[in-house]
């Protein structure tokens, strides 16, 4: 079996939560000093905005503020209507944080109506990103970091954004900056030291450019056999668009290192046979190889291509489904014996709401080979009992609907739990 390393493709995957951005919804609010001769039910109605805002009630502290702007002189507009964008922000993170991203996306616009806000234009930024709207979530996140240039997590995204476009370095360059401007960020401090391990490695790596694919390559490998990993890039990516609809002007970063340098250089375990962390990146053997390393290669080229496509279709896919599809294109598996695994197993059976949210971090090799079993198996019946092309539209459903259980009801017709049942009982039974 080859096994993969989920990586950041989204910030989701470093928090195990709704993403990192619970955006603090404190943003740093520097309540201003009364103004000259400003009416006092205006300071009443502002002290009761501040207060509202600092206890998290947001629609009441932009209902204050509102009504201040219906009563204020042209002196007192530009404060009050700061204020309204900051608290209108607010709100949007909180829609976010609670899975409401469309709702969310309309109060940061509305936001910015109002007032040129950092925050808002960083939650907007962040929502292109998980889009995969890299050219509207710089946009955003530039402006962000022009009107704020002291908040973290801004140089945060955009690193991500560099490095899973395949400039690492700018990346890197980013990645630090987020660590100087919060010390106490260990996500940030986190990817700064495995992308300088990396880069101590991938530096002096061969960058070209072929259709569809930005490489950089190891020097030790071959000139045949790098021709031979990019016939099956193509090919893959070729394979796994007709399913899941890659886009044609997605430019893909693979990384291919040499097979003895791969686990150092992406602090992976022994057993993970490639990694998709924004970037591909594939171990490769020096020689030919036999037709047994020729099949694992291929397994793994189209496992990673699944991740980038997953990605694109549902940003917030659970890992353990992400993962089952990926293995699930890897090619033929021994049915039977993947059954017997299974049925072997039983006893240790993990609900998929409790399988751990980042696989990537799992270093329990008999718990990650079993979680990956789990999700294959389960993916494999409901391709078998449902048709493989409902697997698309459960992930547009996740997508769509912000919840894995809204999904499967729509897709499947059943509750992920009804269906992790039936599936065990079809394990379980007697040949």
């Amino acid at each position: 079996m080859v096994l993969t390393l989920l990586g950041l493709l989204l910030l989701t995957d470093l928090t195990g939560g709704a993403g990192f951005l619970s955006l603090r919804t404190g943003l740093l609010l520097r309540f201003p000093a009364l103004l000259a001769e400003e009416p006092p039910l205006i300071t009443k109605l502002r002290a009761q905005g501040a207060e509202h805002y600092r206890e998290r009630r947001y629609y009441q502290a932009i209902r204050s503020v509102e009504r201040a702007l219906d009563i204020a002189e042209e002196a007192q507009r530009a404060e009050l209507s700061r204020l309204l964008g900051r608290f209108r922000a607010a709100l949007g993170v909180e829609l976010f944080n609670t899975g409401e991203n469309r709702q969310a996306e309309e109060v940061f616009r509305e936001a910015l109506v109002h007032s040129a806000d950092p925050y808002a234009h960083f939650g907007l930024g962040f929502l292109h990103f998980v889009r995969l709207e890299d050219e509207d979530a710089r946009k955003e996140l530039t402006e962000a970091a022009r009107l704020d240039p002291s908040y973290s997590q801004t140089q945060k995204l955009l690193a991500l954004m560099d490095y899973r476009q395949g400039d690492s370095a700018s990346a890197l360059q980013k990645i630090r900056k987020a660590c100087e401007l919060d010390p106490e960020d260990a996500e940030a401090k986190a990817l700064s030291a495995r992308w300088t391990l990396e880069r101590g490695y991938t530096e002096k790596f061969v960058e070209k450019s072929v259709r569809g694919f930005l490489l950089r390559v190891d020097p030790r490998l071959p000139s045949g056999q790098v021709k031979r990993v990019v016939r099956l890039l193509k090919r893959a990516r070729k394979e796994i668009a007709s399913v899941f609809g890659l886009k044609e002007d997605r430019r893909i970063a693979v990384v291919l290192f040499a097979e003895e340098r791969f686990h150092q250089a992406t602090g992976s375990f022994h057993w993970v046979g490639g990694v998709f962390d924004g970037q591909i990146k594939l171990p490769v053997k020096v020689g030919k190889g036999d037709s047994k390393d020729r099949d694992e290669l291929g397994a793994a080229v189209r496992h990673e291509m699944v991740h980038v496509a997953v990605r694109e279709v549902c940003p917030e896919c659970p890992n353990w489904l992400n993962e089952g599809i990926a293995q699930y294109f890897e090619g033929e598996v021994d049915s039977l014996a993947m059954r017997r695994l299974l049925r072997e197993g039983a006893a240790r059976k993990i609900s998929f709401r409790k399988v751990p949210a980042r696989l990537w971090e799992v270093d329990d090799e008999a718990l990650a080979r079993w979680t990956y079993l789990q999700g294959l198996g389960f993916v494999r019946f409901l391709a078998r009992r449902f048709h493989p092309f409902r697997l698309r539209l459960c992930l547009e459903a996740i997508t769509r609907e912000q919840s894995v259980a809204k999904a499967f009801e729509t897709t499947y017709g059943a509750r992920l739990e009804v269906l992790e049942s039936l599936w065990w009982e079809e394990v379980e039974a007697n040949e």
